[in-house]
């Protein structure tokens, strides 16, 4: 009983009072037939979304063509709403809630925009049928494919003699000695002919599908979208550029700021290293890198006023590349910007520079560069070692080309010698040896340390100064060739002798060989001359 009041109620209220025309939150569903919108479904009929009445609509409509009939449309007004037959098979209605409200669309245009629609679709279906017409769209399909690329092949053709004969005009026409004008006519004209050979077959392809679409009954919407598309992309790439234009000035205009800044800083940096003048203590040694740290900040502060000024700086994608960008920076190079930092560290602090001769862990050689990143230190053995700033500040660096009292870096070398050589003979052969090795300072003089007593031995350490540390492992290497000469001269063994007992004798000097050659008298009697620091 229930069941059949319900019926009766709704019979009497009618379809719009069972579900309200465009109800919110109801998503539209397009019919579309043959690959062409026939209706769009606004409203919910019966329970039935949008997209179920567009399924069955278009389920009905091949239903009723495949009777066979000439696909005749018809369209009658009813009280809910417009029905629509096909050969006088109803296939959809059309609702009060289905017309289009913003463009106050009434019944009787909704029937004549269907019913062209509707129509158009029919007759495509069922020429789509007909062999005849599908051999013959297959067959100008083909001429025109064959079409396309001879025409394509042609112009390529022309594209390379034109090139040619371009080349060779210009090699005629100028001079010997204008090689580089003739390069730079080449890269001005050869992006123009590129230009042109591209929109030219890009208009070829476009005609070309437009036409072989147009052939075939299902693809002919495509070919009416096809019909001026690359005139509406120039025309909107034109109006793009047009919009463009004030944004690209002012951009233009700061980077113009921005370029003429580093060219004061530019001036400012070569006066510094000529010595005219200097400014916030900068010299000419931290010259180079100071100007290019200004000019990155220069540069960096121009951007981030040009930003907003630049074309789609506001689109959703545009903000979202930049977030990309910098996320993807900042989790990249962070290493890079500590190596940065500490390559300006280096600089700035003057704890290298290039030509020194320093020693970093176990790398030993002269600086060649201090760049932004690592330090390129060439070895002894002429290999180029390249060191990572980060690893420099965090490691004990030894730079032998700072001497604290003189012009000329230290050189240091040692040797053990048994208790059984006097002392002041020692001395005197390691001086010796220093005085016969070029290379070397004589003032201040060098001079001889007895840095050790150990056990077995004494261990003597003769220090000298050198005058180009650069070459400072072949000056070591020729000082310890005259060290070995001199004692196998005077008969005195290079070697830290051990034994497992004492001798039978005590291994002392007697005082009448206190003076062996090459010592003299005139060493001190108590203890040598004590040398100043150095």
């Amino acid at each position: 009983m229930l069941t059949i009041l319900l019926v009766v109620a709704i019979l009497t209220l009618g379809p719009a009072s069972v579900c309200d025309a465009g109800e919110a939150g109801v998503p539209p569903a397009t019919l579309r037939f043959f690959n062409r919108d026939i209706v769009t479904f606004r409203d919910t009929y019966f329970g039935l979304l949008p997209a179920s009445r567009a399924t069955q609509s278009l389920q009905r409509i091949r239903e009723a063509l495949a009777k066979g009939g000439p696909g005749s449309v018809g369209m009658v007004k009813t009280a809910e709403g417009l029905n629509v037959t096909i050969d006088g098979v109803y296939v959809f209605r059309i609702l009060a809630g289905d017309l289009d409200a913003e463009d106050g669309q009434t019944f009787d245009q909704a029937r004549v925009v269907v019913s062209r629609r509707l129509e158009e679709a029919v007759a495509a279906a069922q020429e789509s049928l007909r062999g005849r017409e599908l051999a013959r769209a297959v067959g100008l399909g083909s001429a025109a494919t064959l079409a396309l690329c001879f025409v394509v092949w042609a112009i390529v053709r022309a594209r390379r003699r034109a090139r040619r004969w371009i080349d060779s005009s210009l090699a005629r026409r100028l001079r010997l000695g204008q090689e580089e004008h003739a390069a730079i006519l080449r890269h001005v004209v050869r992006p123009f002919g590129n230009a042109i050979f591209f929109v030219l077959v890009a208009v070829l392809v476009e005609e070309w599908l437009r036409f072989v679409f147009g052939q075939f009954p299902f693809t002919r919407p495509w070919a009416d979208q096809l019909t001026g598309y690359l005139a509406g992309i120039g025309v909107q790439v034109v109006a793009a550029v047009v919009d463009a234009i004030p944004g690209l000035l002012m951009v233009a205009v700061i980077a113009g700021l921005a370029q003429l800044v580093n060219r004061i800083l530019r001036l400012g940096a070569r006066a510094i290293e000529a010595g005219r003048f200097r400014l916030f203590g900068i010299d000419a040694d931290v010259v180079r890198p100071a100007r290019q740290l200004a000019t990155g900040v220069v540069w960096l502060f121009a951007l981030a006023m040009a930003y907003p000024y630049l074309p789609g700086s506001s689109s959703e994608a545009f903000k979202g590349l930049s977030v990309l960008v910098g996320l993807m920076l900042s989790l990249g190079a962070s290493g890079l910007v500590t190596q940065a930092a500490g390559g300006f560290i280096l600089t700035f602090s003057r704890t290298l520079r290039a030509g020194d001769w320093v020693r970093v862990g176990e790398v030993e050689g002269a600086v060649m560069r201090v760049g932004f990143f690592s330090t390129k230190v060439r070895t002894p053995t002429d290999e180029e070692v390249s060191i990572p700033n980060g690893v420099i500040l965090t490691s004990v660096t030894k730079n032998f080309s700072r001497p604290a009292a003189a012009e000329a870096s230290i050189l240091e070398t040692s040797v053990t010698i048994g208790y059984n050589a006097p002392w002041r003979q020692v001395h005197a052969m390691l001086l010796e040896a220093a005085a016969r090795t070029a290379g070397l300072e004589r003032e201040p003089p060098p001079h001889v340390l007895q840095t050790s007593l150990s056990d077995f031995y004494v261990q003597y350490s003769l220090r000298v100064r050198l005058r180009d540390q650069l070459r400072r492992p072949a000056v070591l290497s020729a000082l310890h060739g005259n060290i070995q000469d001199i004692f196998n001269q005077h008969g005195v063994q290079i070697m830290s002798p051990h034994y497992r007992f004492d001798p039978p004798e005590p291994v002392v000097v007697p005082k009448e060989r206190w003076f062996e050659p090459p010592a003299s008298a005139k060493e001190g009697q108590s203890g040598g001359d004590v040398p100043s620091s150095p």
